[in-house]
C-alpha cells in the first residue's frame, strides 16, 4: 500500500471488480457522495473503444484521496452496498466477493462482519427507515457519523450522544411523551425506554434487569460527551480515551437506538403506518 493511503490497490481492485451496470454504480457512488468519472473513448488501430463501467469506477476510486478517513469510510460504505448488488445477481461469482473481504480485512475493514460499527450503522438506518415514517433526522445522524467515523474520538463520541438524543425526541414523539425546551438527558433516556414499555411486568426479570444496564450505558455515553466529546471547549486535553473506547460509545448507542426504536415498530399505534 503507498505511504500513508489507508485502502490498497488490492481493496480497489476488488470493489471494482463488483461492478455490474453504470446505473447501479452511479447510484450507490451519489449515496456516498462521490461522482463517477467520465472517461472519454479510446481510438486503437481504427476501433474505437468505449471505457466500461468498471475501468471507470477504478479511475474515480483512484482518484480519490484515500489517506483521508472519511473519505475511505464512503469508499467502504459504496463498496458495501456494491456488494449486496453483486451477491444477489443470479451469475455472482462468491470467489469476487471472498476477495472483497479478504482484501478489505488486510487493511483493516470488514464488509458487514459481527460486530463491525460500520455495519451496524447502516442497519439501524435501514431499522429507522422501517419503523418511521419520517427517518430523516436519524439518518442525518448516521451519514455524519459513517464519514467521519474513526476520525477522531471526539467526534465519534459527540456523534454517539447526538444519534441517542435524537432518537429519543422522536421516539417521544411518536408516543406522546412531552419534551422539554432544553430537556435533560437524565430524562430523555429513561423517558424514551418507559415510552415503548421497555420495563414492561410481562418481562423476564433479568431482562428488565438489562434494560437498567442499557440505560445506564446509553447515560454512561452523554457523560463521556460531556467530558471528551466534541462541542465543549477544554482547559485541559482529555486523556485515556482512544479509537477503542470511542467505537465502544457508538456500539452502545447504535444497541439502545436499535432497542427502542425496534420496541415502537411492535406497538400498533407508532408503526410506521401511522
Amino acid at each position: 500500500m503507498s505511504e500513508g493511503r489507508l485502502l490498497s490497490d488490492a481493496s480497489i481492485g476488488a470493489i471494482t471488480d463488483l461492478a455490474r451496470s453504470t446505473p447501479d454504480v452511479e447510484r450507490v457512488l451519489a449515496d456516498a457522495g462521490i461522482t463517477l468519472e467520465v472517461l472519454p473513448p479510446v481510438r486503437d488501430q481504427g476501433a474505437v473503444i468505449v471505457p466500461n463501467v468498471r475501468q471507470r469506477l477504478a479511475r474515480t476510486l483512484k482518484a480519490l484521496d484515500l489517506t483521508d478517513r472519511s473519505t475511505v469510510n464512503s469508499v467502504l460504505a459504496a463498496a458495501t452496498k456494491l456488494a449486496e448488488i453483486y451477491e444477489n445477481a443470479p451469475n455472482a461469482k462468491p470467489g469476487r466477493l471472498a476477495r472483497l473481504r479478504d482484501c478489505l480485512a488486510a487493511d483493516g475493514y470488514h464488509v458487514d462482519k459481527a460486530g463491525d460499527p460500520m455495519a451496524a450503522i447502516r442497519s439501524l438506518a435501514d431499522t429507522a427507515g422501517r419503523v418511521l415514517t419520517d427517518a430523516s433526522a436519524i439518518r442525518a445522524e448516521l451519514t455524519r457519523l459513517e464519514r467521519n467515523f474513526d476520525a477522531d474520538p471526539s467526534q465519534d463520541i459527540g456523534a454517539a450522544k447526538r444519534l441517542i438524543e435524537s432518537t429519543a425526541k422522536i421516539v417521544l414523539a411518536r408516543t406522546g411523551g412531552s419534551v422539554r425546551r432544553n430537556p435533560s438527558m437524565r430524562d430523555l433516556i429513561p423517558d424514551a425506554m418507559s415510552g415503548v414499555d421497555a420495563w414492561s411486568a410481562t418481562k423476564h426479570p433479568d431482562i428488565r434487569a438489562m434494560m437498567d444496564n442499557l440505560r445506564d450505558a446509553a447515560l454512561k455515553v452523554n457523560a463521556l460527551r460531556n467530558k471528551a466529546g466534541d462541542g465543549h471547549g477544554g482547559v485541559t486535553a482529555v486523556t485515556g480515551v482512544d479509537d477503542r473506547d470511542s467505537r465502544l460509545a457508538v456500539r452502545v448507542a447504535i444497541a439502545w437506538c436499535a432497542y427502542v426504536l425496534d420496541c415502537l415498530g411492535d406497538l400498533p399505534a407508532h408503526s410506521s403506518a401511522d
